[in-house]
């Protein structure tokens, strides 16, 4: 394999695993807008639970690292029960679609603020067993890179198949189409709302754990994931989640190929410039949102 050909499959590896990364967490926000038509801006707090749950997991308790990813899991579910339990809930009985979403603002911004009080503003490396370089002929990765395509793919698939497949997914879809409707025949729509928001917070713990060992960890430390996160929805399509994976996937190649060719300081004007494009000529994103088909 030439120079070239090897340089071009490096990247797209490179991209790929990012990718994956990136899906997990926007499949979060895709999944509660599919269903919700709401957009929740503490998603990113979920990330950094996760990080630091699979963190301390490994490091305090002596726990193993792909235990911590169903620790991380668990942790990310947990938090979204107990925030929509406590805030979302009762604001969405008062029929106020604004006060939700306002309450997502608030939640991220005390979320942030609890974990600089408990975790302080010193970074933490998190460094994972999984470092070992495989390399076939100029071709290399790590070995936490596969484990990352492994899980991410196995999450995404699972979750696809539960929508698509389930009764409870089904009744998912039944909400995003018509709630009123979905009432009437029975669906609790209440408990359906909750598993939602606890399925997609379970991701972003899920995705944070898998992010820990590449980015420093800091309280805001899912704040950059989450901001491409919601461009990949919107390049996507909002609320739909075959455009999701796609997007997430394209963001990931464009972030590697931008690194290679142009540096790593322009990836995010290349991103969200790309975002821009978007919006000016297919704004409905690369698979327009069709009710019927969401989530």
């Amino acid at each position: 394999m030439g120079d070239f050909a090897s340089l071009i499959l490096q990247q797209c590896i490179n991209g790929v695993v990012m990718g994956c990364l990136y899906v997990m967490v926007a499949l979060g926000l895709t999944l509660i807008y599919g269903v919700m038509n709401q957009i929740n801006f503490a998603h990113a707090d979920f990330v950094t639970l996760g990080a630091f749950a699979s963190f301390f997991f490994v490091k305090w308790m002596g726990g193993g690292y792909l235990l911590s990813i169903g620790v991380s899991f668990i942790a990310g579910g947990l938090l979204g029960y107990i925030i929509n339990l406590t805030i979302f809930a009762p604001l969405r009985e008062r029929g106020d679609e604004l006060r939700p979403l306002i309450a997502t603002i608030g939640a991220s911004v005390l979320l942030e603020n609890g974990a600089l009080v408990i975790f302080g503003p010193i970074p933490y490396q998190f460094d994972t067993p999984y470092g070992d370089v495989i390399r076939f002929g100029k071709i290399f990765f790590t070995e936490q890179s596969l484990l990352v395509v492994v899980v991410a793919s196995a999450a995404i698939a699972g979750l696809y198949a539960f929508m698509k497949f389930t009764f409870t997914g089904k009744a998912l879809r039944a909400i995003s189409q018509d709630r009123e409707t979905a009432g009437l025949m029975g669906i609790n729509q209440a408990y359906l709302i909750m598993l939602t928001i606890v399925i997609a917070s379970a991701m972003a713990g899920m995705a944070g754990a898998m992010l820990g060992p590449i980015l420093v960890l800091t309280p805001f430390a899912g704040a950059s994931v989450v901001v491409k996160s919601f461009a990949i929805v919107i390049i996507g399509g909002f609320g739909n989640m075959e455009g999701t994976i796609i997007a997430g996937l394209l963001v990931g190649l464009i972030e590697a190929f931008t690194t290679q060719y142009l540096g790593s300081g322009i990836i995010d004007l290349v991103v969200f410039g790309l975002l821009l494009v978007m919006l000016l000529v297919k704004p409905t994103g690369l698979i327009a949102e069709k009710k019927e088909e969401n989530v």
